[in-house]
């Protein structure tokens, strides 16, 4: 039997390390699990959708939109997406966010948000990796890529940029 004494200095770093999620990085529990069940889930999913909508930047794509609903769906994807017990119904997200003209910028900002919200609850950083890492691939179907500038035409009444070569301009 091997015995080990621990300093006062031991018991902090192991008090630290479980606290921090390190010392629980094997737990087998799911994801969902680790978010706090359908409670957690549901808070996290209500709290972002509060947090981005009052935002003045990041609202924009809220306005005129049923915020209940939209905490309702996020909850349930979330539930789906971690390990729930729940199975999300709702529409695909391209379709879903069709139209809402979402930059990149945007996007980032409610990752941004979510990462807050997760570490005010005290969520783990495997945890949070580990939501991050399957809510990411949403990403293409969410952002709506920038428009395509229209070529330039020239202004009324002026010749265009290049004019096609004549006679006169190789004798010139």
């Amino acid at each position: 039997m091997i015995r080990v004494t621990v300093g006062p200095r031991g018991w902090i770093l192991a008090c630290f390390l479980v606290a921090s999620g390190v010392a629980g990085a094997t737990d087998n529990s799911s994801l969902y699990e680790r978010l706090g069940g359908r409670a957690g889930v549901t808070a996290i999913a209500d709290t972002l959708i509060d947090r981005v909508s009052a935002d003045p930047v990041l609202g924009r794509s809220f306005k005129d939109t049923k915020i209940r609903r939209i905490k309702d769906k996020l909850a349930l994807q979330l539930c789906d997406l971690t390990g729930g017990p729940c199975h999300y119904d709702g529409d695909p997200m391209r379709q879903v966010h069709a139209g809402h003209h979402i930059s990149q910028a945007e996007f980032y900002g409610m990752v941004e948000a979510l990462r807050a919200i997760l570490v005010e609850r005290g969520v783990d950083l495997r945890s949070r990796n580990e939501l991050l890492r399957l809510l990411a691939p949403m990403k293409r179907d969410v952002v709506e890529p920038p428009a395509k500038p229209a070529p330039a035409e020239p202004a009324p009444g002026t010749a265009p940029s290049i004019a096609p070569a004549t006679a006169a301009d190789t004798h010139g």
